[in-house]
Order: C-alpha cells, then structure tokens, then sequence
C-alpha cells in the first residue's frame, strides 16, 4: 500500500489543531459576552461621573461629582448585578431622597448625561438601623433598553434593605450633598466653559471608543478564525496529494 508519510500528515494535523483552537477561542468569546457584559460590554458599570439628589434634608438639587465616593454607586456594585432580594414594603414617611445616576462616557447615548440613567430613593431606617432603597428604575426609553439587557427591570418597583456598609457609603454620599453644589434643575453643566477651545477627536477614533470591549475581541477571533480557513484552502492547493485518500496501488 502507498502510505502518506509523516511530514505530509503534519500540514493538515497542524491545520486542523489551528481550525480547532480558533473555535474553541470564538466559543470562549461568545461565553463571556453573553456572560459577563458587565466587565465587557456594560459601558454604565463603571461608576457613575454624577449624583444628584433631591427631597428630605436636601434643598433644591444637589449635585455630587466626587469620584472616589461614587465608586461605591457603580451599577456593578449598587442596585445593579450584586446579589440582592427585595424585601416587602417598610413602614416610610415622606418622600425620602431621590437619587439620578448621570453617566458621560462614550459608550451611552447623550440622555445619561442630560437627563439620568437611572432613579432611586433612599429612606433611612430607624435609629441604628440600615436604611432602605425603593429602585425606581431607567429615567428614559434610551436607559429603559439598556437596562432591559443587563435585567435592571426585576428591581424596579421593589425595596431593597441596605447593609451596614452601604449605609456608611451613602452616609457620606448625603454629607457631600449637603455641601454640594445645589440648582433647581437637574440638567448637568457642561465640561467645557465658554472659552475653551473645543477640540473634537477623529471621526474614526470617536467609532472605535464607542465599539464595547466584548466586540473587539469577537470580531478578533472571527479574523482569525478567517486567517485559519485561508491558510488551510492555500495549503490545499499547493499540496492536494496531502489531502487526497490513500491509494490502493502497490510498489513493484
């Protein structure tokens, strides 16, 4: 029997290892962006870039930008995917203080900015006890599709009780708004003042900044996936006995 020899099987064993490991590497990309959006793909994970806040003890408006303690009111840490089971109705008075998450990134449509991402409202508990948070939800259409993919809807128009920690947090969070800058409308001032030279980035790096993470490394995958299917049709057809079946002829 004519034989294919080693050296010739090593073209298509390797072609067919790279093909493997392609998939395996796209399959992987898909799992963790249907996974974990919040570390790829979530551009309101990240903490807020403001909070207002408005109602009991808080006159007007006021508006905090303090990044360090907003970190604590990221979406991945606070009424958002943190594990969390809403409790029945506590006894509350008042309106208690409602609480507007602002974002200003490139990942989300200009209204996280302008209007809001999304709403909440904090009422303290009794005295020494963790207060509570009532998850009003998405402030807009354009939050409400968001929020619907990341199933922000199975908070809103629940109670939640805050934990010992997350009184602490937003203990400081009030104590900032009361010596915080207050209006009486909730629209953000812009970042630029008057005078400043506005400068705007390339249209082509302004498409790539608003591209999520997740996409980059699927359409990666999906390149090399392509790089594998060509260089195995190209060693095809350079060496077409590699891949022909063994015939069934013999040697004299």
């Amino acid at each position: 029997m004519r034989m294919l020899t080693l050296s010739r099987l090593r073209g298509p064993r390797a072609s067919h290892l790279l093909l493997a490991a392609l998939i395996a590497l796209l399959g992987a990309s898909l799992l963790t962006l249907a996974n974990v959006p919040r570390a790829l793909a979530c551009p309101v994970c990240v903490p807020p870039d403001r909070i207002t806040l408005s109602g009991d003890g808080v006159s007007d408006t006021a508006s905090v930008t303090d990044p360090v303690l907003l970190t604590s009111f990221s979406t991945a840490q606070f009424m958002g995917f943190e594990q969390r089971s809403p409790i029945e109705p506590p006894v509350h008075t008042g309106p208690g203080v409602e609480l507007t998450r602002y974002y200003h990134n490139s990942g989300v449509p200009v209204s996280f900015w302008t209007q809001g991402f999304d709403h909440m409202r904090y009422y303290p508990g009794e005295s020494g006890q963790s207060g509570y948070i009532y998850y009003e939800g998405p402030v807009s259409d354009e939050a409400r599709y968001y929020a619907a993919g990341m199933n922000f809807w199975q908070r809103t128009d629940h109670w939640f009780a805050l934990t010992s920690a997350e009184q602490d947090e937003m203990n400081q969070l009030l104590a900032a708004a009361h010596g915080a800058p207050r209006n009486g409308s909730a629209a953000p001032p812009p970042f630029t003042s008057p005078d400043a030279k506005v400068s705007n980035p390339p249209g082509i790096l302004s498409v790539f900044a608003s591209v999520p993470l997740a996409v980059v490394i699927l359409l990666g995958c999906l390149v090399l996936l392509a790089v594998g299917v060509g260089y195995r049709l190209l060693y095809t057809h350079r060496h077409p006995q590699v891949f022909s079946p063994m015939l069934g002829e013999t040697e004299d």
